[in-house]
This record gives C-alpha cells, structure tokens and sequence, in this order.
C-alpha cells in the first residue's frame, strides 16, 4: 500500500512539474511572440516611410497650403456622394474600353492618372471634378501641364477609382472612397484614397502615388507607385478618418452619422 502511494506521489510531482514546464514555455513562447510582432510592426512602419519618401508622397497632400478642407466640412457626407457615378456613360466606356474586369486591372490603370494639383490644373486650391471631367476632360484641358493625359488630384482620381471598381461589378458594400487627414514621412495633410473590403478586411490602394505634376519644379515625375497588395501587409499612415463614402453608402465616424442599412463592418 506504501509502495503504491508513493508511485502515485511521484506521478502527480512529475505531473505537477510538467504542467509548469508547459506553462513557462507557452508563456515566453507568447512573449516571444508578442515582441517578435511589435519589431515587425516597427519594421513595417519604416518601410512605409521609406516607400513615402521614395514616392515623394508629400507632394500629393494639401499641406504647404493648410487644410484646404478638415473633418467638418464632412458632417453632411451625402452631398460628396454625387461624385461617385459608376452608371456614368463615360466611367462605363473606359472601364470597357481599357477592358478593367478586376480591381487589380483597374488600380493599374488608376496608377498611370497623374496627379496635378488644383491650383495649377484649375486656378483655385479646390475643385472636385466628376468622373465624367476628369477622364474626358482633363486631357485636352488648356491648363493641362501634361496635355493628353487624364489628370487631377487625390479626390478626383480616389471617387473616379470607386466609380470604376463599382462598375465593373465590385458590390457597394466592399468598396468605397476614405477621406481624412494622413501622416506621409512627417507631414500631415488632408487626402482622399480608396478602400477595398476583401477577406474579411479593408485595405487601402493609393493610385495618387504614380507619377505627379511637381509645381515646385515645374516638370512631371515619374513614380512606379505602390503595388495593389502593398497596403494588405503594411499600415496605412493615417491619422484621423473624416468620412467614407460611395454612391450607395456613407458613415461619419466623428459624429455617428451614417445612410440607412449601413454594413456593420463599415464602422
């Protein structure tokens, strides 16, 4: 009976021991872990900003003019969603013609639009274009510093890209255009740009990170731009979100409002 109670003792003690080695291991495993996804974090965040410098991104945000516009100018979104027109004529004919059957086709053609800004392309620091004007007309526009090609800045070219990708079939609800105030290398400044909802997740494309009109320089850069994926593996520098809109849908995260029936993972 002794010997069996001691066989039974030295089985929980060896229990007991192994449930703490299990414990200790699991939990540095879960440090390990941790700090191991705080470096990649860190590592990713510099090269965003190493990618930003690269693209010269800071020449694409309204900063070295102020915020031309701020978080309440978007109280009442729905009057930006005119803007997004995907059952537009034009939008239709070059979504076919240039034959953009996926977003990953469209983005590409959206990378080649040129940035240029308001003040040059228009004459005033802000002007939102439709869709219709900026790809029917912004190339033979008299003030076109590079006639022939579609141009014009980051709000025209982020809903002209919604209209597209909406066009070509992507639902309403997982695309849309993001406004806000962005953070490119140490600069803040107001900008528009796309979200797109796959897997379960938005992420972002930038097609105002191709080539750009420099007014400084006066002459046209050439940007290869980041790739459709880049922004699905890398954090976006955004620093407050003013309102996300298509032509269907809209929320104001500032003040809760929103359109009817909105997709819970809009908010």
């Amino acid at each position: 009976m002794k010997g069996a109670l001691k066989i039974i003792g030295v089985l929980l003690t060896l229990i007991l021991i192994s449930t703490v080695i299990v414990y200790v291991i699991t939990n540095y495993s879960d440090q390990d872990n941790e700090e191991n996804d705080q470096q990649n974090a860190i590592l990713l965040r510099k090269k965003v900003v190493q990618d930003l410098q690269e693209f010269k991104m800071i020449k694409r945000i309204k900063n070295n003019r102020g915020l031309i516009k701020n978080k309440d100018d978007f109280k009442q979104i729905s009057q930006y969603q005119k803007y997004v027109t995907p059952d537009n004529i034009i939008v239709k004919q070059y979504q076919t013609a240039n034959q953009l059957t996926t977003p990953q086709k469209a983005y590409t053609a959206a990378i080649q639009w040129i940035w240029v800004s308001d003040q040059t392309l228009n004459g005033v620091p802000e002007k939102w274009l439709y869709p219709q004007e900026f790809l029917q007309d912004t190339p033979t526009d008299p003030d076109n510093p590079v006639p022939g090609n579609i141009v014009s800045d980051c709000e025209s070219q982020a809903y002209s890209l919604v209209s597209i990708l909406e066009a070509l079939g992507t639902p309403k609800t997982d695309v849309r255009v993001v406004v806000g105030k962005v953070n490119f290398s140490g600069t803040l400044g107001g900008h528009a740009w796309v979200q797109i909802y796959e897997n379960n997740q938005w992420f972002e494309v930038e097609a105002t990170s191709g080539p750009y009109w420099d007014d400084d320089d006066n002459k046209l850069v050439s940007s290869q731009g980041f790739s459709y994926n880049y922004f699905k593996t890398h954090p976006y520098p955004v620093e407050e979100y003013w309102a996300f809109f298509n032509d269907r849908y809209y929320y104001n995260p500032n003040n809760g409002q929103k359109s009817l029936d909105l997709p819970n993972y809009w908010q």
